[in-house]
């Protein structure tokens, strides 16, 4: 999937169209509903598989196990549905969308690009979810993920909030829709970064966003925020080619309309050679075909 920063994208949140959490049936409703990727929140197991989880802990009837401190198979044994990231990775893929990893601790990012890596997706995916300077270290770690840093307020000052982007090298700014003003939107887009949103399926909220060019705007709702993009797409405009008389233009259907004209008038006198070219082939080939000689009389003295 190739994008520059003035693309924008609609992905699909954990809890897309009100359906489980996490689960591979919310990535696929989000896709069939018009998003264009989504966003996975991972955690990595005690044994060191990396989940597909929001909260950081799973809930059974008995009890509520934490990530990090249980094994994948006790996990599993707990709550069945659990969903790795590689599977989730897999179908994600599949859509052919776009990637937004959402971190609960840093150290889920070296197996998330061992995984992206075989996948041959680490251009599609951006990781979010960290402060600015837990992003900043990470970046440095790993250069060739697009890292972004999360923000929950908007900076007081944009342009030096970017400068400090920059410096840092991450790919751009996550934040909530408040935290994304246009101030620094226009400032960050400017300046080459790129900007995503966490969930929001308010429709003034989706439409502000689009309309400072946001690239990752994730909504627990794409069916109501992929008519939104559509809608504020401009139309497409039609160049018209100069001619070679100066700044005078032929209009295309004009253009069609000399084009036929001038077949018209060709034809008549594409007919006529035709018959002429018709009438020399036939004295052509008369002229060489042998004549017949007349019969010699022999005389009998």
């Amino acid at each position: 999937m190739r994008y520059s920063n003035r693309d924008s994208f609609i992905l699909s949140a954990p809890g897309a169209m009100g359906l489980e959490p996490c689960s591979l049936e919310a990535i696929m409703a989000g896709t069939a509903a018009g998003a264009r990727g989504c966003v996975l929140p991972v955690d990595t197991t005690k044994d060191g598989i990396t989940l597909v989880c929001a909260e950081g802990c799973y809930h059974s009837a008995q009890a509520t196990l934490t990530t990090c401190d249980h094994t994948f198979e006790d996990l599993r044994r707990a709550y069945p549905k659990i969903v790795s990231f590689g599977q989730a990775l897999e179908l994600a893929k599949a859509a052919g969308g776009g990637l937004g990893i959402e971190l609960h601790h840093h150290q889920a990012a070296a197996q998330v690009r061992v995984s992206l890596k075989y996948s041959e997706y680490v251009d599609n995916a951006y990781f979010c979810g960290l402060s600015l300077y837990d992003a900043g270290r990470l970046a440095a770690r790993y250069p060739d993920l697009q890292i972004m840093a999360d923000i929950q307020s908007a900076p007081e000052d944009p342009i030096a909030f970017v400068r400090e982007v920059q410096n840092l090298r991450l790919f751009g700014v996550r934040g909530t829709p408040d935290a994304l003003t246009e101030p620094l939107c226009n400032e960050a887009l400017r300046c080459g970064l790129f900007l995503a949103s966490t969930d929001s399926s308010d429709p003034d909220a989706l439409r502000r966003m689009l309309s400072y060019g946001v690239n990752f705007i994730e909504t627990s709702r794409p069916d109501l925020a992929a008519p939104l993009l559509t809608a504020s797409e401009p139309e497409q405009e039609i160049f018209v080619p100069f001619s070679d008389t100066g700044t005078e233009f032929v209009p295309f259907d004009a253009q069609d309309n000399q084009t036929k004209t001038a077949e018209e008038d060709e034809a008549p006198d594409a007919e006529h050679d035709a018959e002429e070219t018709e009438e020399t082939t036939e004295a052509s080939e008369a002229a060489l075909e042998p004549t017949e000689e007349a019969p010699v009389s022999e005389d009998k003295h």
